[in-house]
């Protein structure tokens, strides 16, 4: 079901839609739709939304957590910190585009990878024993799917800048996926997602195309930086493992 679901979206996502828009976009506003890159990304991402909602309505059928448990307050204040950094982060001169930039990725990348994949592997692996293994290889499935999915930015991105890249967002998606297992609520991790690419996006702007090679040191620094990840992943899970709240719900 997953290759199959993945395999479906990257189809819409890479090569039916962007046809469809694009054409419509261009008898609409009589230009290309990288005259304004913004509008076609937001554009994508939402329709990417729908197109996920969709594939899983029909093929996987993967119920979504999202409600928080109130009771927990740590991820309250986690919120109102978030909430903090964006009222701060005003004035800052990409403070719109991150806003946008934060929302646009989060959004649709939780929902497949985290709501779908993830909790689909969840209740799967987890259906005749809650263990700290097998919600430990739910976490390095998801994650790993997560991470070879951004290989999609080879279009933009040397091979081997895109292989750091994607070894990261393994170790962030693990991360991710330990924040809704503990949590309970799809939310949290579209909010940790959000803050993530929102500070990123107001410290950077836009990101750019990099072709820079790559050497061993870079490939060591981001092995180091991907097992302390891992490692933040299975405390956050192990840690009053009786408490991960998803494991509750399924």
């Amino acid at each position: 079901m997953i290759p199959l679901i993945l395999a479906l979206e990257l189809f819409f996502d890479q090569i039916i839609l962007p046809l469809v828009y694009g054409l419509a976009y261009e008898l609409i506003f009589h230009q290309g739709v990288h005259d304004n890159y913004i509008l076609f990304l937001n554009l994508f991402k939402i329709l990417s939304i729908f197109v996920i909602l969709i594939l899983n309505y029909y093929i996987i059928g993967q119920k979504f957590y999202l409600k928080p448990n109130f009771a927990e307050f740590g991820w309250q204040i986690f919120i109102f910190i978030c909430l903090l950094i964006i009222a701060i982060s005003v004035k800052g001169q990409h403070f719109g585009l991150a806003l946008d930039i934060g929302i646009i990725a989060a959004l649709p990348e939780e929902i497949m990878f985290r709501g779908v994949i993830m909790g689909w592997v969840l209740e799967k692996i987890t259906k005749f024993k809650q263990s700290y293994i097998n919600v430990l290889i739910a976490l390095g499935i998801s994650g790993l799917i997560f991470g070879c999915f951004h290989y999609i930015n080879l279009a933009q991105q040397s091979f081997g800048f895109t292989t750091l890249q994607v070894m990261n967002a393994v170790g962030l998606g693990m991360i991710l996926g330990a924040i809704y297992v503990k949590s309970g609520s799809l939310f949290i991790p579209i909010a940790t997602h959000f803050i993530w690419d929102f500070v990123v996006t107001l410290k950077n702007g836009m990101p750019e195309t990099n072709y820079v090679a790559i050497n061993g040191q870079d490939i060591f620094i981001e092995c180091i930086i991907l097992a302390i990840q891992a490692s933040i992943a299975i405390w956050i899970v192990c840690f009053h493992f009786e408490n991960n709240l998803l494991l509750q719900k399924i």
